[in-house]
């Protein structure tokens, strides 16, 4: 589901813990707007206007509190950090970064909508959260790419 993003691994999981379990879930770390109603491509609840929805805060309170540990336990944090620095779809925030940078990340998309949110450790002494959220675009290959220079400019800024 994280590291090649999988819609249908993300379904059953919605389905195993349900969606009022998660959005408490993420609640609870500080993503108050953040709602989700139904899996990934439910057509037909999207043409009845039911979509998942979030916010960048939301995102931005969720990775803030896996980087201090404090989603479960700082064990279990660790791990699931460890599995964001495996994504393989790396076209947006790590594109242009130096190899040596780690990012914990993941990504999503449809049609005319790229995001990428996660974790960036710069180096030892910068550590810090990106989040990218996108909408309406003409062209989703451009429109990554721009959100990827975003994603450099930043890191030149703050290194």
């Amino acid at each position: 589901m994280i590291t090649i993003s999988s819609n249908f691994a993300t379904n059953l999981v919605i389905d195993y813990i349900g969606s009022e379990d998660i959005n408490s879930t993420m609640n609870s770390l500080g993503a108050k707007n953040i709602n989700i109603l139904r899996g990934v491509e439910d057509l037909k609840a999207f043409d009845l206007g039911l979509n998942n929805t979030t916010t960048a805060f939301d995102l931005l309170s969720i990775y803030e509190n896996l980087a201090k540990g404090k989603v479960i336990n700082y064990d279990l944090s660790e791990e699931m950090i460890g599995i964001l620095k495996k994504q393989k779809y790396d076209d947006i925030i790590p594109k242009y970064l130096p190899e040596t940078v780690e990012v914990a990340h993941k990504d999503g998309w449809i049609n005319g909508v790229r995001h990428d949110s996660g974790i960036v450790y710069a180096n030892k002494e910068k550590v810090y959260i990106l989040v990218l959220l996108s909408k309406k675009l003409e062209d989703d290959i451009k429109g990554a790419d721009i959100l990827a220079k975003i994603s450099l400019e930043i890191f030149n800024t703050i290194i």
